[in-house]
């Protein structure tokens, strides 16, 4: 599976997550700003971000039944600037649906990063993962996640979930997205 990483855009690259990317993976997972709407625990301790960068860069690619997360890296400084997690086969419907999660530093907001990584990212996937379907939740108080989601083919389904996540002291409600890759822009790449 790993013939696949890493994955070159015109300003990104996506690839595996080594050990010494601990300094900058926590510096995002750190940042009350990017915390806020996601699962993670904040404050993130350093040597949390260590072990979890070790045991990523470890593991073999997209293993199924588990996520596997991604380092988005700038071209252009070679800094790591984010993340996105792979959950192939995680959800009740098991292999051929895959779920997604992202975060970026803030000095990444804003710049049509992610947009550009999982256009790059989804595609590869799709054959060797077998995905019929993709899948992803997004804190409706992050509605920037959602337009992300959106520009890719993401379509929200069903209502919001009010109160669904009980996380850094507050409920959140969320919104799940899916994009069935049959008839979407991702049955005709190859």
């Amino acid at each position: 599976m790993t013939d696949i990483l890493p994955i070159s855009t015109d300003r990104l690259i996506l690839r595996s997550f080594r050990e010494d990317d601990a300094v900058a993976f926590h510096g995002w997972r750190n940042d009350a700003e990017v915390a806020r709407y996601t699962l993670w625990d904040y404050p993130f301790a350093i040597d949390r971000a260590e072990k979890f960068c070790r045991e990523q860069a470890a593991l073999e690619p997209f293993p199924e039944g588990r996520y596997h997360q991604l380092m988005i890296e700038e071209k252009a400084t070679g800094l790591a600037i984010g993340d996105i997690g792979v959950g192939n086969g995680v959800t009740p419907e098991g292999t051929g649906h895959v779920r997604i999660g992202y975060s970026l530093s803030t000095n990444g907001q804003g710049k049509g990063y992610m947009t550009e990584a999982l256009r790059a990212l989804l595609p590869a996937l799709v054959k060797p993962l077998q995905v019929v379907k993709f899948s992803a939740d997004i804190d409706v108080r992050n509605p920037a996640s959602g337009r992300v989601l959106e520009r890719l083919g993401f379509k929200p389904v069903g209502p919001v979930h009010l109160k669904r996540t009980f996380v850094k002291g507050e409920w959140c409600d969320e919104q799940d997205y899916e994009l069935d890759v049959a008839g979407s822009w991702l049955s005709n790449k190859e």
